[in-house]
């Protein structure tokens, strides 16, 4: 009997105008009068009106446990109930009815408790919870009070049944990938010292233009840490789930020179992580100031002070209650996060009028001089666009398309906030998101992906980016064309005269200034110009780049689409791409190129963490987890809410 049978939501008793037993065991199929579904398999099973004789067979074929139950219960009801005839019925408490059915134990076949070993599973799994979870006292008497009929099994019931769980969840996924085209990977590698697991994520789009994220495997990886041996387990991996090669539309890594030599083992296109790239551009402009360095011990000095003193909190809290100060704890800044000092920063700025009492009242600790206290709410407000930027990129809807653009209006701001006194930190964040994003600005990837993103189609580009960005744009287009197999004529086809003139209207900006930093407030009030202009005249220009042999009907009627949408103002910043393309239902062949390039994230953050949830369960004191245990523990918990939420 399949463990994964059973659901949540099977009645345990009889449905009321249904003579026969066999009814325990099947439930009526919504408007299908001559069906009825089995509630230990799912199946439906055709019936004759009246007769319950298929749905018997089925029990008695499929499932021997609940046909012995079946066999017993149809006996009870033949024996007499009474040896002196009929005795008048007396009507029982309502009381006495549930003492006697709670005082049945249900047998381990029972649908309900099935129902429940899976529900205990799911537990396990999704709070990283150790299988002995089961065997506390606590946990036995919960069970005990809140379902006396349910007979909790043993550590090794659960461990034993996890097998079946991830099959049939990778089962799930399997049948998710072979309904997708084209795919997104993250990859990311993680280590203990005693454990090394490398997990790959998968990002896609649907037909119907809905995001999919899963995760493929959080492989134990035992070899060294080389390009080849990296590039090996992708592609078994790769060949695990059914998936060419081909298929791969861009590969997010870190920049490790490892991973970098991966994806060219593999012949792949692959980027770097753009979280990973803000956080050098802003801790490379920071190490670089001795001016800065020195606030920054001098915050780090003030935040250990009450960190490590209990009357120093206590004293501090009164302060901030009398100031009427916000009653904010303090932030100690961590090497390996740069948002970390933000976030130290921040709270030193808030709360420099309490310092300087507790300084009078309770003990001389160092705090910032005044002009101190302004380069560091100056550097706060140029490192605020790198946080939003950053966040941005790590959402799980957030695409390539959106790189481009946000390092536009990020380098915009930053001409205009007030840095007087520290314009040499401003001057080396705009050199390092410059420099370390050039790269980008001349990736085939993401120039596509921010072209079909109705929110900046070309309006971010400058007038010399934009001829390069179309050509791109039009390179695209006939892969997709000679990907998807649609027809194409020979030939050297013109581009209808009276469709040459379409050009780009943009919606007039607006000057409003934000009360707080977001990147939707930033997009609101770029400079960018209006005076863009995409003709369908460009787009045919830009093919004769391309073999004659791709050009013909379906690369016109395919460039005359794409014109009219390029000449669509852009959406909102905050707006849905993938909403805009689902209402708009494009051509098979735009269809095709929209999925293609906004699938892929902008960064590799899924892969990491993935790698947070692991070390929840791989802590001290379970050590003794195999790599394969833990492979599959992630893997459900990662992807039992996409199918059983």
């Amino acid at each position: 009997h399949s463990f994964a049978m059973a659901s949540v939501d099977k009645p345990t008793q009889q449905p009321r105008g249904r003579g026969s037993a066999v009814w325990l065991y099947f439930k009526d199929v919504e408007g299908k009068e001559n069906s009825a579904a089995c509630l230990a398999c799912k199946k439906e099973v055709l019936r004759n009106t009246g007769s319950t004789g298929s749905m018997r067979r089925h029990i008695e074929s499929c499932h021997p446990i609940q046909f012995k139950e079946l066999l017993n219960t149809e006996a009870d009801r033949a024996k007499p109930k009474c040896k002196d005839g009929p005795q008048p019925l007396k009507q029982q408490k309502l009381s006495t009815m549930f003492a006697q059915a709670n005082a049945q134990e249900w047998s381990d076949s029972h649908p309900r408790s099935v129902a429940i070993d899976r529900k205990i599973l799911r537990f396990i799994v999704l709070d990283s919870q150790p299988f002995s979870v089961v065997e506390g006292e606590g946990f036995r008497d919960l069970l005990k009070e809140a379902c006396p009929q349910y007979r909790l099994k043993s550590t090794r019931f659960y461990h034993d049944k996890l097998e079946t769980l991830y099959e049939e969840i990778k089962l799930q996924v399997q049948d998710e990938i072979d309904r997708l085209r084209d795919f997104g990977f993250t990859c990311d590698l993680w280590s203990d010292g005693q454990l090394a697991l490398m997990s790959f994520t998968i990002h896609s789009i649907t037909p119907d233009f809905e995001r999919k994220q899963l995760l493929l495997c959080v492989k134990p990886f035992t070899d060294a840490h080389t390009g080849l041996n990296i590039s090996a387990v992708f592609s078994t991996t790769l060949g695990e789930w059914g998936i060419g090669l081909e298929q791969v539309s861009l590969l997010l890594r870190d920049g490790a020179s490892n991973m970098k030599l991966a994806g060219e083992l593999l012949k792949v296109p692959s980027a770097y992580c753009a979280a990973h790239k803000l956080n050098l551009v802003v801790k490379d402009s920071i190490s670089g100031h001795r001016g800065l360095k020195t606030i920054l011990d001098k915050a780090r000095s003030i935040v250990g002070h009450f960190h490590h003193s209990v009357t120093a909190q206590a004293n501090l809290k009164t302060l901030q209650l009398q100031l009427k100060l916000p009653t904010h704890s303090l932030v100690q800044d961590v090497d390996t996060r740069w948002n970390s000092t933000l976030a130290m920063l921040r709270r030193i700025n808030e709360q420099e009028e309490a310092f300087s009492v507790y300084r009078t009242r309770h003990r001389p600790i160092e705090i910032l001089m005044d002009n101190e206290s302004d380069v560091s709410k100056k550097a706060v407000k140029l490192l605020e666009i790198f946080e939003v930027f950053t966040l941005e990129v790590s959402r799980e809807t957030a695409s390539i398309s959106c790189i481009l653009p946000m390092v536009k209006v990020s380098l915009e701001h930053l001409q205009q906030v007030d840095c007087f006194g520290i314009t040499y930190l401003r001057d080396d964040l705009v050199k390092g998101l410059t420099q370390r994003f050039s790269d980008e600005k001349k990736s085939h990837y993401h120039i596509v992906a921010t072209m079909l993103d109705p929110r900046f189609r070309l309006d971010f580009f400058d007038e010399e980016q934009r001829n390069f960005a179309k050509a791109e744009l039009v390179k695209a287009m006939n892969e997709i064309l000679r990907e998807t197999s649609l027809p194409t004529v020979d030939g050297d086809t013109a581009i209808d005269e009276d469709l040459s003139d379409v050009s780009i209207e943009t919606e007039p900006q607006t000057e409003s200034q934000p009360q707080q930093l977001s990147m939707s407030a930033l997009f609101e009030k770029s400079s960018t110009s209006s005076a863009a202009a995409a003709t369908l005249r460009d787009l045919s220009r830009a093919g004769t780049l391309l073999p004659v042999s791709n050009r013909g009907n379906a690369m016109d009627k395919l460039a005359r689409e794409m014109a009219a949408y390029l000449s669509e103002p852009r959406l909102p910043f905050e707006e849905d791409p993938m909403k805009f393309w689902r209402d708009k239902t494009p051509s098979t062949a735009m269809s095709a190129l929209v999925r293609k390039f906004l699938g892929p994230p902008p960064t590799s953050v899924p892969s990491e963490r993935i790698f947070s949830n692991v070390g929840n369960i791989y802590e001290p004191k379970r050590r003794r987890l195999l790599g394969e245990t833990v492979e599959k523990l992630v893997f459900i918990n990662y992807n039992v809410r996409k199918f059983d939420p």
